[in-house]
């Protein structure tokens, strides 16, 4: 029985696994830390020429738009093209996902256990919403629990000028798009504006543990700023089946965050009309171990 290689290429990590065809589990599953991408070909050759496994099909899930089975990196100066990757390395099939696709298909068999709500919710259609902060802002929308739509909502722009204010932050000349407002990268540029002191989105978080006022600040800042991201979108998709938020990062500060704070936000705003649909819908956090490569073996089971 030939296996399939699944891989999911972030901003910051790599991770891959194996899984048998027909299968529903993965294997032998390893990160690894990416300074760059030089080497792609090299690795992915490895991958698939691993002298136990027989390699014919392939699945990447990858931070980036995908137009004409390409995706390029938003984040990394690299392109994925879907044939290329069958004729170079002599597959039967690859299949590209943008990385939010992936995250949309890991909930088609995920266990109740592997996701904690911040607000529960009484689920009114078969619409969810997927979204993430990492060291982008990623999401995407899934449709009767089959079809997922991946978004660039990263890079847009409408909201970044508003939500400065959440940070008090009133020049905002060097915040283009709204991954630069709401995200790993967001907090730890925005506490360096605050402070001088360049430190990582997890070194803040933890300085927000800590008590630290201007942590505080910035975290809470970033508390506003997430809540009314999601609720514009989650009535922009009436995403009546719920919103889940993924990532490590997200994790981390969920335990931390001030939750009434968030839902107050999320909930602000809006028409009484709206109000009620959002009430409506639950929040969820995804802890899911895997949960990249999980969707991109749902993806390819579902093929």
């Amino acid at each position: 029985m030939s296996d399939v290689l699944l891989v999911d290429i972030g901003g910051t990590n790599m991770r891959y696994a194996y899984s048998k065809l027909g299968d529903i589990s993965i294997y032998d599953s390893k990160r690894m830390s990416l300074d760059n991408l030089d080497n792609f070909d090299t690795i992915i050759n490895d991958l698939i020429n691993h002298p136990n496994l027989d390699i014919k099909s392939a699945v990447f899930s990858i931070a980036g738009p995908k137009v004409l089975n390409t995706i390029s990196m938003t984040n990394r100066d690299i392109s994925v093209n879907e044939n290329n990757l069958i004729s170079k390395f002599n597959l039967n099939s690859c299949d590209l996902l943008n990385d939010w696709e992936s995250i949309g298909y890991s909930l088609s068999d995920i266990d109740d256990k592997e996701i904690k709500f911040i607000k529960e919710g009484k689920p009114f259609n078969n619409t969810t919403f997927f979204i993430g902060p990492g060291t982008g802002l990623g999401a995407a929308v899934s449709v009767e629990g089959r079809a997922v739509m991946a978004t660039e909502v990263g890079n847009t722009s409408g909201l970044t000028q508003q939500l400065l204010n959440n940070y008090n932050i009133s020049d905002g000349s060097s915040f283009t798009a709204l991954e630069s407002v709401v995200s790993g990268s967001a907090i730890s540029k925005i506490f360096s504006i605050k402070t001088g002191n360049n430190i990582s989105s997890e070194e803040v978080v933890k300085l927000y543990r800590d008590g630290d006022i201007d942590a505080i600040e910035v975290i809470d800042g970033f508390t506003k700023s997430l809540a009314e991201v999601i609720s514009d979108l989650a009535l922009t998709f009436i995403s009546g089946n719920g919103i889940y938020l993924a990532g490590s990062l997200m994790r981390t500060i969920t335990e931390l965050m001030d939750k009434d704070l968030f839902i107050k936000q999320f909930l602000d705003n809006k028409l009484p009309q709206h109000r009620k649909i959002l009430e409506l819908m639950p929040i969820g956090i995804i802890n899911r171990e895997h949960a990249c490569l999980l969707g991109n073996l749902n993806y390819f089971n579902s093929k």
